[in-house]
């Protein structure tokens, strides 16, 4: 019998890559996705989430976003995930809060055995977190504890770092520091855009996650994460400036414009 897994995501071009794997793994029903129409707060108007991105972060990091998420949806729009759930029948549901009384009650509705998130800007609390009988668990582009937060690519880029990885851990009530189930790393290679790396980090989670998924029962709560890591939050313009391949316009375009997996 197989699986029956939620999605939660944010569409994108990463959301994309996760998506189209999931659904070419043979013991998995993908029977809901949850977008995320979050920027920044659960409250605050997107507006002003802008603003504050761009105070903090700067114009070019704003453009890398923008590119990754609604740049994506205009230039390759039959991948956009809306697209892609009405194409597969399958129900969607745009929320900025996703423990709020209607995502809980869409996700219940679903009888989902597991949820799964990535590239997901949201924490999943509380009774959520019990909800699957198989729980929730998260793709993380980093090797977990290492690289706890925001874009851990361009913060491995800050320090110098030589390698980079993927994490797949089940989620807790805290932010990335969940029981790890599988982690694979990789060389950063310094010229690799953050474009493709992120499409790289994403595209070999979602292969982890779906061999995990594949054996994961009640019993498997994962490996606990090792004392120590680091947790950072969105980059400062002046950081961002340091770092080559923000935009990586040549990556963008060749992943935009690459096959279709369906």
């Amino acid at each position: 019998m197989k699986r029956r897994l939620i999605l939660c995501t944010h569409s994108s071009l990463y959301s994309s890559l996760v998506l189209e794997a999931l659904l070419q793994a043979p013991g998995l029903e993908i029977v809901g996705i949850v977008n995320s129409t979050r920027v920044l707060s659960r409250s605050g108007s997107v507006l002003g989430d802008v603003r504050r991105l761009l105070r903090r972060s700067g114009l070019r990091y704003a453009l890398h976003l923008l590119l990754a998420t609604s740049g994506f949806e205009l230039l390759a729009p039959r991948r956009r995930l809306h697209a892609r759930a009405r194409a597969l029948d399958i129900p969607l549901l745009d929320t900025r809060d996703i423990n709020a009384a209607d995502a809980v009650s869409f996700i219940r509705r679903l009888e989902p055995d597991v949820c799964l998130s990535a590239y997901f800007n949201q924490i999943v609390a509380g009774p959520l977190l019990d909800l699957p009988r198989l729980g929730c668990i998260n793709i993380h582009p980093s090797v977990l504890p290492h690289n706890r937060g925001v874009d851990p690519l361009i913060h491995a880029r800050l320090r110098g770092e030589t390698t980079m990885g993927v994490t797949v851990h089940r989620l807790d009530a805290q932010l990335d520091t969940g029981p790890i189930l599988a982690q694979q790393s990789r060389v950063l290679n310094p010229d690799t855009s953050l474009m493709a790396g992120y499409a790289e980090l994403f595209s070999c989670g979602a292969q982890l996650a779906i061999a995990e998924l594949a054996r994961l029962d009640d019993n498997q709560s994962g490996e606990l994460q090792p004392g120590g890591g680091n947790y950072d939050g969105w980059p400062l313009a002046r950081d961002v400036a340091r770092v080559t391949g923000v935009l990586g316009l040549g990556d963008y375009l060749r992943l935009v414009r690459a096959p279709r997996l369906y």
